[in-house]
């Protein structure tokens, strides 16, 4: 785990008040004094603890290619960002507006997987039991502690070291590091693609809290551009204007930039609405940049531009960068976990 994030220490006492009661919490549900539930089936989260993007939905996608297309499994997420309350199921008619901006990407992605969003996770959890669901991907869900998960997956950024960090407002956490002692399984996210065995191993024994704990690495590798609009040819080495609402573009930027001479980057906030004048400040962006210029924007990103009423010129320039998950070491392991863990319900 390298690098330390920026920290601001003029704010440490309220991150003091805040690591107290984030712990007085946790020491509450610990001990029984709140009430957890736990369902006869299996619930796997997938979360951080960490402030900003470490990467969940393309791991919970990965779950979701590993354990769905049995019609028996679904991902539960309170879906960020909807227009909607109270739980819903995606589907043919759903959109970002509706569900949210992660939950339509992975149902789109995974048709046979059942996708539904509520904020009140138990209630979600106990519709979709009712519906014949018997596992449960819960995204975003490790500081959920009113359902307590079979399996629980925390995920880190490499290159954030949360054993130097703060609790917010002065850092970027969201409960002290030591609450990295609830997971079950713990994945280094966002590792370089050539991150050696030796590296991975100092990580591992200095993250790793329990025995039974096992921790995973993981990079991105990105598949090839696809136009938003079918049909649409790719031209060969343009140059690009990078549009991305996400936590951390720069890995984005950075696959980008040994593709093409140019690369322009346009960041907004992550998760964010875009509305007409994003639109119009995005085609203008990308006429400097150079007349032969294409948009390239990220499979979240899609899913809310998809609800925007866009030119024609506008949507033939935008094409789609796909984000898969790739274990760097260890991968047949963690498929037999998870798949061991579901089985072990069924016997």
């Amino acid at each position: 785990m390298k690098g330390k994030f920026k920290t601001y220490p003029v704010l440490a006492p309220l991150s003091l008040v805040y690591r107290a009661v984030m712990g007085i919490r946790n020491m509450c549900f610990d001990k029984g004094l709140l009430s957890c539930r736990r369902f006869g089936f299996p619930v796997i989260s997938v979360g951080n603890i960490t402030v900003g993007g470490t990467g969940k939905t393309p791991h919970v996608e990965y779950l979701a290619g590993l354990i769905g297309g049995s019609g028996d499994v679904a991902v539960l997420s309170r879906g960020y960002g909807r227009m909607t309350k109270g739980f819903r199921l995606a589907d043919a008619n759903s959109d970002a507006d509706t569900v949210g901006d992660e939950p339509f990407q992975i149902s789109t992605r995974f048709p046979d997987v059942t996708v539904a969003v509520d904020e009140d996770r138990i209630h979600g959890i106990e519709i979709l039991a009712g519906k014949g669901t018997r596992t449960v991907i819960l995204d975003d869900a490790f500081q959920h502690r009113r359902v307590s998960p079979s399996l629980g997956i925390l995920l880190i950024d490499w290159s954030r070291n949360i054993l130097d960090d703060m609790v917010m407002p002065a850092g970027r956490m969201r409960e002290s590091a030591s609450g990295r002692r609830r997971a079950d399984i713990i994945i280094f996210t966002k590792c370089p693609a050539g991150l050696d065995d030796r590296s991975m191993d100092e990580a591992a024994a200095g993250i790793a809290v329990r025995p039974e704990q096992k921790v995973f690495f993981t990079t991105f590798s990105y598949g090839e551009l696809r136009p938003m609009v079918q049909g649409t040819e790719v031209p060969g080495n343009p140059d690009i204007l990078a549009v991305a609402g996400i936590a951390r573009p720069q890995p984005m930027v950075s696959h980008l930039e040994t593709k093409s001479g140019l690369v322009r980057l346009l960041s907004f906030p992550d998760h964010h609405r875009f509305s007409a004048a994003d639109i119009s400040r995005i085609s203008k962006c990308a006429d400097s940049v150079g007349t032969g210029s294409i948009i390239v924007t990220t499979e979240k990103d899609e899913a809310r531009l998809k609800g925007m009423e866009l030119p024609d010129g506008l949507k033939k320039r935008i094409f789609v960068l796909p984000v898969r998950v790739s274990f760097l070491r260890e991968k047949e392991c963690f498929d037999r976990m998870i798949l061991n863990h579901i089985e072990s319900f069924k016997r």
